[in-house]
């Protein structure tokens, strides 16, 4: 399955994933904005003083719906900010892929690419985990397009009832990129928090009404009602 997340690029900025990786932050998580279903934090790392970036949201939906919605690749720019196009180019397992993501030209930028390879996994208390990397073992080339540099980035899923017994999901999502530096990073940071939370809310919206909500995925354990 693709795990295209946010990956992204939300991704136009320099930002850092601490859970599961050796990444210590240097200060508190501060919150860029914050609404009644939707968060948005920042914090500066240890990593060249790097800012990490964290998403939250509470939405409507199953874990099979969600997993299946960030793989349907057709869909992902009509979510993922300033996403163009995106397909799976390697098929590892069931749970395992490498993809990329083509980011449109926005100015000053120039066009920009991700080659990423995803995991993911369910935990005990039935949360998904998605873990995202660079990948370097599929030579894929793209013409005019500067490649992110991609540190490494996590999903965190976790599924809840609300007070009418309707199914919800805690969506967590942290990570690290660089753009290439072109852009100061105040300016860069400023653009990467505002692409995040644009895509979030898209995801928000979109989510709760796809048509992956009637399906499922084999293995994929959903929090009883």
């Amino acid at each position: 399955m693709v795990i295209i997340s946010l990956i992204t690029a939300f991704i136009i900025s320099d930002a850092c994933i601490a859970k599961n990786t050796s990444f210590t932050p240097t200060s508190p998580w501060k919150t860029w904005k914050q609404y009644k279903n939707l968060s948005v934090s920042s914090r500066e790392s240890t990593i060249d003083k790097l800012t990490e970036i964290k998403a939250t949201a509470l939405v409507n939906s199953s874990l099979s719906a969600f997993l299946l919605f960030i793989q349907d690749v057709d869909n992902t720019p009509t979510w993922l900010t300033n996403a163009s196009n995106s397909k799976v180019i390697k098929h590892l397992s069931s749970t395992e892929h490498i993809f990329t993501v083509n980011f449109s030209v926005i100015w000053p930028l120039k066009p920009r690419y991700l080659q990423l390879h995803s995991n993911y996994w369910q935990n005990s208390d039935l949360s998904v985990e998605i873990q995202l990397k660079d990948d370097f073992s599929v030579d894929i080339e793209h013409s005019n397009a500067m490649r992110i540099k991609f540190y490494q980035g996590h999903w965190l899923i976790t599924p809840i009832l609300n007070n009418e017994q309707q199914k919800q999901l805690i969506i967590e999502y942290t990570f690290i990129a660089d753009n290439g530096g072109e852009l100061p990073k105040w300016f860069a940071d400023q653009l990467a928090l505002k692409s995040i939370l644009k895509s979030m809310k898209k995801m928000s919206l979109q989510l709760p009404q796809s048509k992956w909500q009637r399906q499922t995925i084999p293995g994929i354990i959903e929090l009883n009602l």
